[in-house]
């Protein structure tokens, strides 16, 4: 068993966190005479797997969503993999949208460094429609 110090030690996140996690009821503890909490080794999972889903993206109304549905004996795997396919879909737009996005800022660097004595305009040259390739 853990205290809270101690788990927040051995996992590398804050006491507040930790706390917080707790409050929202996805992480199990027991409580001392003296009423600190007390966690056990599942909590290093149970850490983990928190930490693990919202590195993927997940909400933490999610990752509670699935953990809910654990502890009432479903298994939320079929629903995880469709929401990690549309996060996916989302992903790859995002990078689409970056890619985009960098090729006009090297466009328009392109066209400064060509053009450094360009006449300022109301805003800046730099960044009106009309700059070419």
């Amino acid at each position: 068993m853990f205290a809270i110090g101690q788990l927040s030690k051995q996992v590398g996140e804050t006491v507040k966190t930790i706390r917080y996690w707790t409050d929202l009821g996805m992480l199990e503890h027991s409580r001392t005479k003296s009423n600190y909490r007390l966690y056990s080794e599942s909590s290093l999972k149970r850490i983990k797997f928190i930490r693990t889903s919202q590195a993927l993206g997940f909400s933490l109304a999610q990752i509670k969503e699935i953990i809910n549905l654990r502890i009432d004996g479903q298994k939320p795997c079929a629903e995880v993999k469709k929401e990690l396919n549309q996060h996916l879909l989302r992903v790859q737009n995002n990078i689409k949208d970056l890619q985009i996005l960098e090729k006009d800022l090297k466009k328009r660097i392109k066209w400064a460094n060509e053009h450094p004595d360009a006449e300022c305009t109301e805003g800046c040259v730099y960044l009106e429609d009309n700059i070419s390739s």
